[in-house]
């Protein structure tokens, strides 16, 4: 099996230093929508749930009261079940929320691969799979949802060259598969740990990078890349940076980020001038009892006080909510 390459782009992706920006910095929220499965057991293509789907309204009038629209990148168990397509349906027909794609290939027919670590980045999977499980999925998706998705996440950010081409037929303007300053080599998946942290052309005028926000912050500063990826690479070495305050890598999410480190995350990204800060979450951390983050209720109720802290946070450092329609008139001009 031939390896697809992580975009082609490797360390420095092909940027546009001309690119159109906003004005002010912006935020959006995507949200991983999925199936429940035990992150702790091998991918199976039969034990998973959608138990926490009903949790999703809270979420959504959440974002509602804070003039919020989220964009639910949607699975194919998702859109395959009618309740889950029902609730996400009048969101985006009431025009408060937006329907995205993502691929997790080993739920996602045709099965024409063994279902192992490697091939859950479909990435890895020969060329006319991911063409044909992506173009199954879309094709789903705008059954359902009456709509032609814009916008693409690779499940596990497990994108490739021929992800781009793929992409590009299929007509979706954003991708959001690059997690910066991760990287997933060590499981057989992409190194983002060099790309940019801003918006970039992949394929000008053809395909938007919106990377999901991942900011350094510490007394290392601008050697944080470079200490934290290239020499520090064990977990044990990279706890001693972070209790040493010499780096931390801070993602914009409440899964795993602590309030108080989101915040100053947030501040770095605005520092570093961030022009799009991409927070993201799997939807099963809505309900208790289905992700790491979320095991309890008490965990629940501290993710939506999360929430509720940030979007206070967010107003008073002047960011406002973008949406899905509002950054593609911006990049491409329409």
């Amino acid at each position: 099996m031939t390896k697809n390459k992580q975009f082609g782009l490797l360390r420095k992706p092909s940027i546009n230093q001309n690119i159109v920006k906003f004005s002010t910095p912006k935020y959006i929220i995507t949200v991983d929508t999925e199936e429940e499965f035990d992150w702790d057991r091998p991918f199976s293509r039969e034990q998973h749930g959608l138990d926490h789907v009903p949790a999703i309204d809270r979420f959504q009038k959440l974002c509602d009261k804070n003039n919020v629209k989220p964009i639910y990148l949607v699975d194919y168990p998702i859109v395959n079940n009618p309740q889950a397509v029902e609730i996400i349906k009048q969101y985006c027909d009431s025009d408060t929320a937006d329907v995205g794609i993502q691929l997790h290939p080993w739920v996602n027919p045709p099965f024409n691969e063994d279902v192992t670590n490697y091939n859950s980045y479909s990435c890895n999977l020969p060329p006319d799979l991911e063409r044909s499980k992506l173009t199954n999925l879309c094709d789903l998706i705008a059954q359902k949802f009456d709509i032609n998705p814009s916008i693409y996440r690779a499940g596990r950010y497990g994108a490739g060259t021929n992800t781009v081409s793929i992409l590009n037929e299929l007509g979706v303007k954003i991708d959001t598969s690059v997690r910066t300053r991760f990287s997933y080599t060590s499981q057989h998946g992409p190194d983002y740990s060099k790309f940019p942290i801003n918006p970039y052309w992949i394929t000008e005028r053809k395909l938007l990078e919106l990377p999901v926000t991942s900011v350094f912050t510490g007394l290392c500063g601008n050697a944080s890349d470079m200490i934290y990826n290239d020499i520090f690479g064990s977990k044990l070495a990279r706890s001693l940076l972070s209790r040493t305050n010499l780096i931390e890598r801070i993602a914009l999410t409440p899964e795993g980020t602590p309030l108080n480190k989101a915040i100053d995350g947030v501040n770095r990204a605005l520092k570093e001038r961030v022009e799009i800060l991409n927070f993201s979450f799997h939807s099963p951390s809505l309900a208790a009892g289905y992700t790491p983050y979320v095991r309890t209720e008490e965990d629940l109720q501290n993710f939506y006080l999360w929430w509720e802290t940030m979007f206070t946070h967010l107003a008073n450092k002047q960011v406002s909510a973008t949406s899905l329609d509002e950054i593609i008139a911006l990049y491409y001009g329409k």
